[in-house]
């Protein structure tokens, strides 16, 4: 009998396999299993453990890969690259929700909506935002808290004719999740900026600076699968816990 393609979750869905593996796999990782710069199960080991294909274990590679986990060593196989970090743990090159971090790095996630509005974006923001002027948008200012600390300030914009409406209960816990599984939005990419900026009045007032005056700032753009930009938002982090990683690969060289 074939093997299934998809795996039980707690929630009550079921995952793809790729993702399935993916996530055995960076659990191992991130617990040591599979420690810093030892080499991976080999594509047919895992395809036969898991009971799939080849090219469904290479997609879980290329996503550890993507997210800095591990690297293809040409001729050895799959070694990881990953090391712990004393930080928040986010990722710029991967696309999570704040609740889907937590739970990777083991941080307890609680969110406060400070206010919901609508918006129309003006003709200055459009050039900003990266969306379009006079459309309508919901903006939503949202207090993060990691482990009980006052940590983040979301200033998050949605494009009305994409996400009508979030809920307060989305709002509170993942508005990815309501995205995706609610309005069926398919969320594909993101271009992102990471600065270091002063404080403004909302972040003295929330946020547990610890003396400092300056909070890190990623700036995000994301689409959908059909191209279309329908969230605009603004992180404001405390520099305690603001730890990001990417992964970089070496450009073509030029002349």
């Amino acid at each position: 009998m074939a093997a299934s393609t998809h795996a039980p979750r707690h929630d009550g869905r079921s995952v793809p396999k790729y993702q399935e593996i993916y996530e055995f796999l960076r659990g191992g990782i991130e617990a040591g299993r599979f420690p810093f710069r030892a080499f991976l199960p080999s594509e047919n080991q895992l395809s036969a453990e898991f009971g799939t294909t080849r090219p469904t274990v290479r997609k879980a590679l290329q996503y550890l890969g993507s997210q800095g986990y591990v690297q293809a060593i040409q001729g050895k196989g799959i070694q990881v690259i990953y090391r712990p970090r004393s930080t928040s743990r986010f990722f710029l090159s991967g696309i999570e929700s704040l609740a889907e971090a937590g739970e990777r790095i083991g941080t307890t996630v609680r969110t406060v909506v400070l206010s919901s509005t609508v918006e129309t974006i003006s003709e200055q923001a459009a050039l900003a935002y990266g969306l379009s002027a006079g459309t309508e948008v919901l903006y939503l200012r949202r207090l993060r808290l990691l482990d009980g600390r006052a940590a983040i300030i979301d200033h998050n914009r949605f494009l009305r004719s994409v996400v009508p409406e979030i809920p307060p209960a989305a709002a509170e816990s993942s508005i990815y999740a309501f995205l995706e599984h609610d309005l069926g939005v398919h969320i594909a990419t993101a271009s992102r900026m990471v600065t270091i900026e002063p404080a403004d009045e909302l972040d003295r007032r929330y946020l547990d600076l610890d003396g400092l005056d300056c909070v890190g700032v990623v700036e995000s753009l994301g689409f959908d699968d059909s191209g279309v930009p329908f969230e605009y938002t603004r992180s404001h982090h405390v520099p305690a816990t603001f730890g990001f990683v990417a992964t970089a690969q070496r450009l073509p060289a030029r002349g």
